[in-house]
């Protein structure tokens, strides 16, 4: 799944687009200040979501280093004014978003350019066929039907195959580690997951240990 880069230094509102973006599956790298932004910045990035006003380097600076690698820019500021908005598209802003905004509305604006700057193509490993910028999985070119952490657990089964991973571990990657949920709900995810795929006996339960995805690379 893509990778993007959060700079944000309202520290409530960073961690409410955090949230809503990881339930998205996406990897998130947080910065609150503009240095910070600068340092954490790499090939890695994927998408920028960019505050204008921070400590240290302003949203613009920053605006201009990251545009030097094409990497797609959204926007999201309390400078409302239409200079401001021309200012941010001329040095290279894909996308501007004026705050208060609708959450739902930013995580489409990430799915919109994500698939126009990375054209998707999709990984196939055994039977399975996996979209990431779709969050779809087909089993033997049937679409699986997949809640949310259904989709998550299984991406981190497919990203890994044969690797053993405790239920800790399936509980932290899927459900994050402020989830204070009991182990047995990996269990349940894994019964359900097991269930939707009738024809397919790769999901194994390693005795005293956790699980494992038995799958062809």
């Amino acid at each position: 799944m893509a990778t993007i880069l959060l700079v944000e230094d309202d520290v409530k509102l960073h961690q409410l687009i955090h949230d809503a973006l990881v339930e998205q599956s996406f990897t998130l790298i947080s910065a609150h200040t503009g240095n910070d932004a600068s340092e954490r910045f790499d090939a890695s990035v994927d998408l920028v979501v960019l505050d204008l006003m921070l400590p240290g380097k302003s949203g613009y600076m920053l605006l201009k280093e990251f545009k030097t690698s094409n990497t797609p820019v959204i926007i999201l500021s309390a400078k409302s004014l239409e200079d401001d908005k021309l200012l941010g598209f001329e040095l290279g802003a894909d996308d501007y978003m004026t705050k208060p905004f609708s959450m739902k509305e930013l995580i489409a604006r990430v799915h919109v350019l994500l698939k126009r700057n990375y054209p998707e193509k999709p990984v196939i490993k055994g039977p399975f066929t996996w979209h990431p910028l779709k969050q779809q999985f087909y089993y033997d070119e049937t679409l699986l039907e997949l809640s949310p952490m259904e989709y998550k657990l299984l991406s981190v089964f497919f990203q890994s195959p044969n690797q053993v991973f405790t239920r800790e571990q399936l509980l932290n990657l899927v459900w994050g580690y402020d989830y204070y949920g009991d182990l047995r709900t990996v269990d349940t995810h894994i019964k359900r997951l097991r269930q939707k795929l009738p024809g397919f006996d790769g999901i194994k339960t390693v005795r005293g240990q956790g699980y494992l995805c038995e799958v062809a690379m």
